[in-house]
């Protein structure tokens, strides 16, 4: 009978390949630490960088919250009011002083129809701006004035026309229906 003995001092194990895993398991272990801190530090720095904007912005927001008090409290001066109020007085005059009658009543002319006349005019500025014009029309048929507000809305220089309101005469008048039409001017 044979015995297989070993002569080795300690039993054989496979080193190497053990040794390789573990340098192995050590390398991916190493990387993930590495890309794990990097992360953190991009994304530390990128707060920071926020906090640190969003102080300035903090601090930009009540300096010009101070600014806007400031302002606010000069405007409520009785001297700032009493300019203001010149101001938009003398602009309300070079507004109204701007308007060409002549313009008007010739744009007016082209877009009258021959059984429809104008009987007042009442210019106004409103708050934008715009120039108001009232019309107080009077024809010989309701069909002239349709025909009357439908030529001004074809044309380009009367917008957001609108018939305030229309009457009858009773009898033989000249002027058979009376309007009020309202409209803006759109000046050159």
């Amino acid at each position: 009978m044979r015995v297989p003995l070993n002569l080795a001092t300690s039993p054989f194990v496979p080193v190497r390949r053990f040794l390789l895993t573990v340098g192995l398991l050590g390398v991916v272990a190493l990387a993930a630490t590495l890309t794990v801190g990097v992360e953190a530090v991009r994304v530390w720095r990128g707060r920071t960088a926020t906090q640190t904007r969003m102080r300035e912005l903090q601090a930009e927001r009540s300096r010009l919250a101070q600014e806007q008090q400031r302002l606010e409290s000069e405007l409520q001066d009785p001297a700032t009011q009493e300019i203001l109020a010149r101001t938009r007085f003398l602009n309300d005059l070079v507004r109204r002083k701007n308007l060409s009658w002549t313009e008007l009543f010739f744009d007016l002319q082209e877009r009258l129809p021959a059984r429809v006349r104008i009987l007042a005019v009442a210019p106004s500025l409103r708050e934008d701006g715009d120039l108001q014009v009232e019309l107080h029309v009077g024809s010989e048929s309701a069909q002239a004035l349709i025909e009357f507000l439908q030529a001004l809305e074809e044309g380009e220089k009367f917008r957001e026309i609108a018939l305030r309101s229309q009457s009858r005469a009773s009898g033989a008048r000249a002027d058979a229906v009376t309007a009020q039409v309202s409209a803006v001017y759109v000046q050159e």
